[in-house]
């Protein structure tokens, strides 16, 4: 069964890289024999729960909102336009609407794609449906406001979502009883005198190993922030009484804003923003830039596991180019015309990957 996956993922990798105009295809594989859709909404409705979905590169356009409402494995061909040359990045978006998971969504997990909706990502569209419990996003990128819930009716019943090495464009916003971790991410979004991460509470908030480019952390009680950096020019932390705020590098003077901390230690003030990363002076992340940090960096070897503040630091750290664990396709050569036995002469390499 492996077999046929392989074979038709590396079908579409050839209708990617030589019939631009072809649509992206999508490989449901679960109990029974794969189904290719070239319909995310098809693929979403036929698929069955804890299926895996594997998007091609290209755009995967819903008409309509899309909704997410049963716990599937949706694995991309990446977010990184150096890591994905041969197949180009997965997009999933929507002409209209939200892309929305709800309750019945837990478990989900999602890799190497990017999340462009019309309008945001958002947890439910009421109190009934807006709980998924135990989502991760690893290596992907959201263009739009995501929303981990719609409402905080039912406290009790709590969202709970691991990001990893993700990529924030836009605001993120929680309730009362909603969980997030996001470890070794990139948050790249500043609304001004507003918060870009608010409204979570009583410590439903947890940020590690990240770079928060110009954004602050606001209306989140209780949340931590450890081994991180914030390149905010004032108080990158805001309205968030219990915070609990260890070993970050600030390019601010001031810590906090409008609120009292729960324990703040181990943190560095001042940092000139050009001595931190060893290209990235705009505060707007692109693939060009390089977060792992100069070796005159207060950060380096500041964190709280002795490895460095940000991305690049902890035991595992940020993948370069985000490639995603599925296997890369790092090359693919399709001869001009069939040879002498009406074969069409293909040579693709795929690189195994360890995480």
């Amino acid at each position: 069964m492996k077999n046929r996956i392989s074979l038709l993922l590396l079908g579409m990798v050839v209708l990617s890289s030589t019939a631009k105009a072809q649509p992206p295809r999508i490989v449901v594989q679960g109990a029974g024999a794969p189904q290719v859709f070239s319909s995310i909404n098809a693929a979403i409705a036929a698929a069955q729960d804890n299926d895996k979905v594997y998007l091609s590169g290209g755009t995967h356009l819903s008409p309509v909102a899309l909704n997410i409402d049963k716990p599937l494995h949706f694995f991309g061909a990446g977010i990184g336009p150096d890591s994905t040359a041969v197949t180009g990045v997965t997009t999933l978006s929507t002409s209209a609407g939200n892309i929305t998971l709800t309750t019945t969504a837990t478990g989900s997990t999602f890799t190497g794609i990017i999340f462009s909706p019309a309008a945001n990502i958002q947890y439910g569209t009421s109190a009934a449906d807006d709980d998924p419990a135990g989502l991760v996003f690893e290596r992907c990128t959201f263009t739009k406001p995501l929303s981990v819930g719609v409402s905080n009716i039912n406290p009790g019943l709590p969202s709970s979502t691991d990001f990893r090495e993700c990529i924030f464009y836009s605001s993120i916003s929680g309730l009362a009883g909603t969980i997030a971790t996001l470890d070794r991410c990139v948050i790249d979004h500043n609304v001004g005198t507003g918060a870009s991460v608010t409204g979570f509470a009583n410590g439903g908030l947890t940020l590690r190993h990240c770079v928060v480019l110009e954004a602050r952390i606001g209306n989140s009680t209780g949340f931590t922030a450890e081994n991180s950096i914030f390149t905010r020019t004032s108080a990158p932390f805001w309205q968030s009484n219990g915070a609990i705020l260890t070993n970050n590098l600030l390019v601010s003077t001031t810590l906090t804003s409008n609120m009292t901390a729960g324990s703040a230690s181990g943190n560095v003030l001042g940092a000139a923003a050009s001595s931190i990363f060893m290209d990235e002076a705009d505060n707007n992340f692109t693939w060009d830039d390089d977060l792992h940090l100069q070796g005159s960096s207060a950060g380096v070897g500041m964190a709280t596991d002795g490895s460095d503040v940000g991305v690049y630091g902890s035991s595992t750290p940020f993948k370069p180019a985000a490639v995603p664990f599925n296997p890369h396709f790092s090359s693919v050569t399709v001869a001009p015309a069939t040879n002498v036995n009406s074969e069409l002469p293909v040579s693709i390499t795929v690189i195994a990957q360890p995480n």
